[in-house]
């Protein structure tokens, strides 16, 4: 039997970690295809990349390769390797099944065309996806608990402000400010979006990115007035921010 690999991390510094490293994984697969006398003719590898991802530069390079069938199993270490969700996991098993490729687990060792195995796949998969879902309640509740006394509480940093890794709060970013004031003011004289957009670039200031403003890019910021007075808005919630205001009171 000829066979692939598929290995993946969530995080970078997973890549390397002891338990669920991407050297852990190739090691626990190697072992079992020594064992059942398998070859493995190539190795997918996703470092740094969430399960819950349905497209996976690894994953997508796999699913393609499929077709031309020239291995018949992808071994993982285990099945939430190869996705968090019970729809994702099941839909990469009906795309490989098309081309009678089955996935085979070292953790959970069963076959897809058991019956039993089918069963408790599905069952692996809903205890994966109930176990992520609880996690996601927890970052909620801990983000609205953050967000109720106005302290930073994730996502992408509004340009103007950098998010300090060790505080977990907003600090200003003073090579953005004076593009953040500028719409503000340039808005006020009755300019439109792209209008400031223009005027920005003409000036030579940039995006977060250090990209060319677009009109999007201007309106996203004058959208944030409140963020950029001093008010912390995140979902439902409104509280006065721990962050320092771009703008003037």
């Amino acid at each position: 039997m000829k066979a692939v690999a598929y290995l993946r991390v969530s995080t970078d510094a997973q890549a390397n970690e002891d338990r669920h490293g991407l050297d852990v994984q190739r090691h626990e697969i190697d072992e079992y295809a020594q064992k059942n006398n398998i070859e493995i003719i190539e190795y997918y590898i996703d470092a740094g990349i969430s399960g819950a991802k349905m497209s996976r530069p690894a994953l997508d390079r796999m699913l393609k390769d499929s077709e031309s069938k020239t291995f018949n199993q992808v071994i993982v270490a285990k099945l939430d390797r190869v996705a968090r969700d019970t729809f994702a996991q099941l839909w990469i098993e009906k795309e490989l099944l098309k081309y009678e490729i089955e996935i085979l687990s070292v953790a959970e060792n069963m076959r897809s065309t058991d019956p039993a195995g089918q069963l408790f796949r599905t069952m692996i998969s809903a205890f994966a996806t109930f176990e992520r879902a609880r996690i996601n309640e927890r970052m909620t509740g801990g983000r609205l608990e953050k967000a109720k006394t106005g302290n930073y509480s994730g996502g992408r940093p509004a340009i103007g402000y950098t998010a300090d890794k060790n505080t977990k709060s907003l600090t200003i970013n003073n090579n953005k400010t004076e593009a953040v004031k500028l719409v503000f003011e340039l808005r006020e004289q009755g300019l439109s979006f792209q209008q400031i957009a223009n005027k920005l670039t003409e000036l030579g200031h940039t995006t977060a990115l250090n990209k060319t403003f677009s009109k999007v890019q201007v309106k996203r910021i004058f959208d944030r007035k409140e963020l950029y007075s001093g008010i912390y808005n995140y979902a439902d919630i409104k509280a006065e921010g721990t962050h320092e205001a771009i703008l003037a009171g």
